[in-house]
C-alpha cells in the first residue's frame, strides 16, 4: 500500500502529533498503518542509547513494534545538513528514497513525517526535503499552526507543493500556544477560503498535551470530528481524489 507525506509550514508546527493522530485515527477505522521519519535531529539520550524523540511519539500506538522508524539520527537539534556533518556524516536524498518506495510497497499504509518545512537542506547539493517529496510522490498532509503569521507560511508551502505538482491530501491545523480564539479560527478559514485545500481537523492547544496523548480514549477525542471521509476515499480510490 502506498502512502501519505505529513509536512509542517516550519518548524515545531505540530507534524509529529499530526502523524500519530492520523495513524491511530485510520487505526480506528480500519486501515492498518506504519509511520516513519527519514531523518531526525535532536537525538536524546535514554536507557543506554540515543533515540529519535518524534519515533518515540509513534511507539505510543499499541501495535507498532519497537522497529528502526527512522533512516538517518543525529544529536544537535538543527537542519539535518548541519546535524549529520557535526557527526562527521552525510544524508544520501537517494537512500531515504528508496527507503520510503520500498516501506510504502508494504501491506501497511506508510505515513512519512518530513523534518521541519519543505526546503530544509539534507546535504550541501542543494537537495532538500521537497526534493525527496517530488521524487516518491506521495500525496501531502500539511501541519501548520493556527496562531498569527500561519496564513502567509501556509500558503506559501500549499503554492510550492502546487509547483511540483503534487497531490495535497488536506491541512491539519495545531494550536501550539494559548490564543486567540477568534482570530485561530478566522485564520483556518482563510486559508481554506484562500486554498481550497480541505482541513482534515485541528489539535487544540491543551497543558501536557504530549502526556495526555499516552492515552487511546484521549487520541480518539481529539480526532472525533475529524474529516476522515475525503482521506479515506483517496486512499481507497487511489488517490483519484486528491489535486
Amino acid at each position: 500500500m502506498p502512502g501519505i507525506f505529513i509536512t509542517g509550514t516550519d518548524t515545531d508546527a505540530g507534524k509529529t502529533i499530526t502523524t500519530l493522530l492520523l495513524a491511530h485515527g485510520l487505526k480506528e477505522r480500519g486501515v492498518d498503518v506504519i509511520p516513519y521519519k527519514p531523518v531526525q535531529s535532536g537525538a536524546e539520550w535514554k536507557d543506554g542509547e540515543w533515540r529519535a524523540p518524534d519515533v518515540e511519539m509513534y511507539h505510543l500506538l499499541p501495535d507498532i513494534q519497537e522497529e528502526k522508524l527512522y533512516t538517518y539520527l543525529f544529536k544537535k537539534a538543527s537542519s539535518p545538513h548541519l546535524a549529520a556533518e557535526e557527526e562527521g556524516a552525510a544524508i544520501d536524498e537517494e537512500a531515504i528514497i528508496e527507503e520510503i518506495k520500498e516501506r510504502s510497497s508494504g501491506p501497511k499504509l506508510l505515513l512519512t513525517e518530513g523534518a521541519g518545512g519543505l526546503y530544509v537542506p539534507l546535504n550541501r547539493k542543494g537537495r532538500c526535503l521537497i526534493d525527496v517529496m517530488e521524487e516518491v510522490s506521495l500525496p501531502v498532509v500539511i501541519a501548520a499552526r493556527t496562531g498569527l503569521g500561519t496564513i502567509n507560511h501556509t500558503m506559501l508551502t500549499i503554492e510550492a507543493i502546487k509547483q511540483r505538482k503534487l497531490p495535497i491530501a488536506g491541512l491539519v491545523f495545531s494550536s501550539t500556544s494559548p490564543g486567540e480564539k477568534d482570530m485561530e479560527e478566522d485564520n483556518m478559514k482563510v486559508i481554506h477560503e484562500l486554498s481550497r485545500v480541505p482541513i482534515i481537523g485541528h489539535i487544540p492547544f491543551i497543558e501536557g498535551l504530549p502526556n495526555s496523548l499516552k492515552h487511546d480514549r484521549y487520541r480518539s477525542g481529539i480526532v472525533k470530528e475529524w474529516h476522515f471521509n475525503r482521506l479515506m476515499e483517496g486512499i481507497k480510490n487511489g488517490y483519484k481524489a486528491f489535486v
